[in-house]
């Protein structure tokens, strides 16, 4: 408020406060060109056109993304049932070759048995060693060591 021209003026009352405001126009920055509504409607189509083409296009990709991830799982998926197919095929091979190493080794047991061996000895016509076949030599010199030739190689003091 203006105090100075209330003291001016000479008036109790200022009036003017009650009545409306003035409306100031905005202040206009730059060059605005308004565009004619047609050019705006234009720009708006092309832009809702933009948008749902782009929207369509990432609906399609993320469709694509998301059918890839599942194929790739299911593939990788095949390769380790596969996989653990090859291994129990395997184990059952490995299961084979140690039952017939086993019955192997037994049958070599069975064969190598000192039973079997004094069978086969006597089949031969060999028999068991008796003390009349052991020939001790009782030498009263010093113990020495005679080669095939007859020289001493070793003596014992």
């Amino acid at each position: 408020m203006n105090n100075l021209k209330y003291y001016e003026d000479g008036l109790a009352y200022d009036f003017s406060m009650f009545s409306p405001a003035e409306k100031v126009a905005p202040k206009k920055k730059g060059k605005i060109i308004d565009i004619p509504e047609e050019q705006k409607k234009r720009a708006l189509r092309r832009k809702r056109a933009a948008s749902g083409l782009s929207g369509k296009i990432s609906l399609i990709l993320v469709t694509l993304f998301i059918i890839g991830t599942l194929s790739g799982n299911i593939f990788l998926r095949s390769q380790i049932t596969a996989t653990e197919y090859e291994i129990s095929k395997m184990e059952k091979q490995i299961t084979l070759a140690e039952s017939k190493l086993a019955s192997v080794n037994f049958e070599m047991e069975q064969k190598l048995s000192y039973n079997n061996l004094e069978e086969a000895a006597t089949a031969l016509g060999m028999r068991k060693l008796s003390k009349s076949q052991v020939v001790y030599i009782r030498i009263n010199e010093e113990n020495k060591a005679v080669l095939g030739e007859g020289e001493l190689s070793a003596e014992n003091n």
